[in-house]
């Protein structure tokens, strides 16, 4: 397992504060709430997240809690197959937003795991148990750039395009010839590129709501145009130096199947 990386951003307005009546003469506030997600998720790998919203709180005292996560295979209730995952070092409350993250490897293709984001702060503790299934295995296609539209097959021009902004997506790609030509965009963070995983379709935009803005981004999700669905799969092959899309029997909103793939060189 690799090490952790923990990252503090967004300071926002001032509004409340709540205080703990536990009975622990060190501790002042309850543990937060938090929220659990994953992204990166690949055949072999995960980046387990927590996120803590205190944006619209104010503290009055000073106090820390500590954070981490429980890890479990097979079943989320069995503890005898967890790990606890304990971050080093206290967080201060403070007013803003607060997110931490662990990566996870040596996992097993398509299969599901149980994790949870924790916080402690004395006696209180708080958890936000989720699921996810790590990427299956892709189709194989031995021609490159070459595209099966409903069983038609075809050359296809592939090329790195510029979504217009948030809610297209950071990293597009564009392929095929008039009159099929597809708009395919990643919600990545910080512009980056998709890395290698299963991808899954949205409708028509993503998510970019306050609370879901971060949230969602390298959480392996593609929109192409407004042909996709939550339906629509796709995979990614990113060695670093060539970003390569593979379709197995892709089904599009209009009821369109694509098969084959495409590469395009990662600028």
């Amino acid at each position: 397992m690799k090490n952790l990386f923990i990252s503090l951003f967004v300071i926002c307005f001032v509004s409340s504060c709540s205080d703990s009546s536990s009975g622990d003469d060190s501790q002042i506030y309850d543990a937060p709430s938090v929220r659990s997600y994953v992204s990166y998720t690949s055949q072999n790998s995960v980046t387990l997240n927590g996120f803590i919203d205190f944006s619209n709180i104010v503290f009055q005292e000073e106090d820390s809690y500590n954070v981490g996560f429980i890890f479990r295979t097979g079943d989320e209730n069995d503890a005898s197959n967890g790990q606890v995952i304990e971050l080093e070092g206290e967080v201060p409350y403070y007013n803003g937003i607060y997110n931490f993250h662990y990566d996870i490897d040596l996992l097993e293709p398509n299969t599901t795991y149980y994790y949870t984001a924790t916080t402690k702060n004395g006696s209180s503790e708080e958890f936000d148990w989720e699921s996810f299934t790590t990427s299956d295995i892709s189709c194989t296609h031995t021609q490159n750039n070459y595209v099966s539209i409903s069983g038609t097959w075809q050359s296809a021009y592939t090329q790195i395009t510029d979504p217009l902004c948030c809610d297209e997506g950071n990293v597009g790609v564009r392929f095929g010839n008039w009159p099929n030509i597809y708009e395919i965009n990643f919600n990545e963070q910080n512009n980056g590129y998709p890395k290698t995983g299963q991808y899954f379709g949205v409708d028509y935009e993503f998510d970019i709501t306050y609370l879901n803005r971060e949230l969602v981004k390298s959480t392996n999700q593609v929109l192409i145009g407004s042909r996709s669905t939550p339906e629509t799969e796709l995979f990614v092959e990113n060695d670093g130096e060539t970003l390569t899309l593979i379709f197995c029997n892709t089904v599009l909103r209009n009821g369109d199947t694509l098969n084959g793939k495409v590469s395009v060189s990662i600028q």
